[in-house]
């Protein structure tokens, strides 16, 4: 495993720690200063790992076709923990959950495709910014549990609708971005 590929496993590996310590503590609807600061703690270095990763394959020129693959997984199976873990607790819309899981699997389906061609799929440029919006909505996420157990019911209050707003962007967003990767298919395919 070279040194960027090491650097994207790092996601898969707290995915499962961050959902155990989600479950077991802010599901409730509250949680403690440490389960929190871990909470902050995993999903900083999950998301830092996904930015990391690709410059460190750059800079080692060890940018692979399985790392363009195991990339776009790692990233898939980190964000979908922790917006699964927000939807179990009811801080997501089951319904913004559906869309994101259905835009990563049909991805990674055309992915799949484009492989059976021959072509290693790489991030578009949506997939680029959908990374972002989908950063934006973990850090929400987190911080509506935060907000209901560290601040005054009223401002919490506040919060919740700015957090709602975010998790309906990462929905369109899903959508945008499987639209996106579809029409990129179809004209690689149409080039083959």
């Amino acid at each position: 495993m070279n040194p960027a590929s090491a650097v994207t496993a790092i996601r898969i590996a707290l995915a499962p720690v961050f959902y155990l310590i989600f479950t077991a503590t802010a599901a409730s609807g509250s949680v403690g200063i440490v389960q929190a600061a871990a909470l902050w703690l995993l999903f900083i270095v999950m998301e830092v790992t996904d930015f990391v990763d690709g410059a460190v394959a750059r800079k080692t020129g060890t940018v692979s076709d399985f790392g363009k693959v195991f990339d776009p997984f790692a990233d898939s199976f980190a964000r979908l923990t922790y917006f699964c873990s927000f939807a179990m607790a009811g801080i997501m819309p089951g319904a913004f959950f559906l869309l994101v899981l259905y835009r990563d699997i049909t991805v990674a389906f055309i992915r799949l495709l484009a492989m059976k061609k021959g072509v290693a799929m790489g991030a578009q440029l949506s997939g680029k910014i959908k990374a972002w919006v989908y950063a934006i909505g973990g850090g929400s996420g987190i911080a509506l549990v935060c907000a209901r157990s560290f601040l005054p019911a009223g401002i919490a209050g506040v919060v919740e609708p700015a957090v709602q707003v975010v998790f309906a962007l990462c929905a369109i967003t899903a959508v945008w971005t499987t639209i996106d990767y579809a029409l990129a298919y179809r004209r690689m395919a149409g080039k083959a």
